[in-house]
């Protein structure tokens, strides 16, 4: 079942997923840290407050990816080790996403939290995506950043206790 036309690729899949959203005529891209249970058939929380900043910021699409592809519903679960095909997997399906014209990227939305710090590889991730992104002259957004200056994530808990919550969410020039 499809949930108003969300697109996940791959669908039906608990171990990964590359892609979730929905089609739109101006749409935000979201980069994560890792995706957790949201499918084509339910959104999670996180996915939910992505599709209302989205709207709230002139974006009637939008879609998630991550700095890396494999589910787990905590950061801390992530391998000591990436998985080096599932990686080049992740940044080729992020690079054909601004490059194809059947997507309308407006605005690129950062938002992997401080659980990047944790991996060597998810850093190294930032760095290889923002670089390419950076060279197609995106301009890139956070709804805050955190004490060590990353994007802040935006899970119900961070936009509630540290944003004063989802309606007062507005985008911020992320360097």
């Amino acid at each position: 079942m499809n949930l108003n036309n969300i697109i996940c690729r791959p669908s039906d899949d608990r171990s990964k997923r590359f892609l979730l959203g929905k089609k739109g005529s101006s749409e935000l891209l979201a980069i994560g840290l890792n995706p957790s249970s949201a499918n084509e058939s339910l959104l999670d929380p996180t996915s939910r407050n992505i599709q209302i900043i989205a709207n709230q910021n002139g974006c009637d699409g939008w879609w998630i990816v991550n700095l890396y592809p494999a589910r787990f519903s905590k950061p801390k679960n992530l391998p000591k080790r990436a998985n080096k095909n599932l990686l080049n997997e992740n940044l080729i399906t992020i690079k054909s996403i601004v490059h194809d014209d059947k997507y309308n990227i407006k605005k690129i939305l950062c938002c992997w939290g401080n659980n990047v710090e944790s991996k060597l590889y998810l850093k190294n991730q930032v760095k290889l995506i923002l670089n390419h992104l950076s060279s197609l002259e995106f301009d890139f957004y956070c709804i805050g950043k955190t004490k060590l200056g990353n994007p802040f994530h935006p899970s119900p808990q961070s936009i509630n206790r540290f944003l004063g919550g989802i309606n007062q969410i507005t985008l911020k020039e992320f360097k």
